[in-house]
């Protein structure tokens, strides 16, 4: 496995492995809008993208995991703890956000692992499916 800083020409491994993509076609134009304005970074596979993370600073002035997506076939492989260590890494000495619907167990519970604490909830977003939001913070 190897993590590294995403680029343009990678849209299109982004895409393939975006598993919103088919029910959302603007998702593409969001993806490569990402690539064009945050820190994305990509999780490789015998050299090929199997996992992206998306990172900004636009949460209140803290650092906020946008997205992390893990294709399909290499979900629950140690991939997304992999990119979402990275990033905590990277974030030493600072707030870090992230979000996900209550209804995605499995996320909640990598969150968890990785020492994210709930900070709250969003209602509204997705029609009987609550936004929970988790805070980490370095030491």
């Amino acid at each position: 496995m190897n993590i590294r800083l995403a680029g343009l020409q990678d849209l299109p491994a982004l895409i393939a492995i975006d598993s919103v993509v088919r029910q959302d076609l603007q998702r593409a134009e969001q993806i490569a809008d990402w690539l064009g304005q945050y820190c994305c970074l990509v999780s490789e596979v015998q050299g090929n993208v199997a996992a992206y993370a998306v990172m900004h600073r636009h949460f209140f002035g803290c650092a906020f995991i946008e997205m992390l997506m893990v294709s399909q076939d290499h979900r629950r492989s140690g991939l997304g703890a992999a990119l979402l260590a990275r990033i905590q890494a990277d974030c030493t000495g600072q707030k870090l956000f992230t979000s996900t619907n209550r209804s995605n167990g499995p996320m909640r519970r990598l969150l968890e692992r990785q020492g994210f604490v709930e900070s709250g909830v969003v209602e509204h977003l997705d029609e009987r499916d609550p936004e929970q939001v988790y805070f980490w913070r370095s030491g």
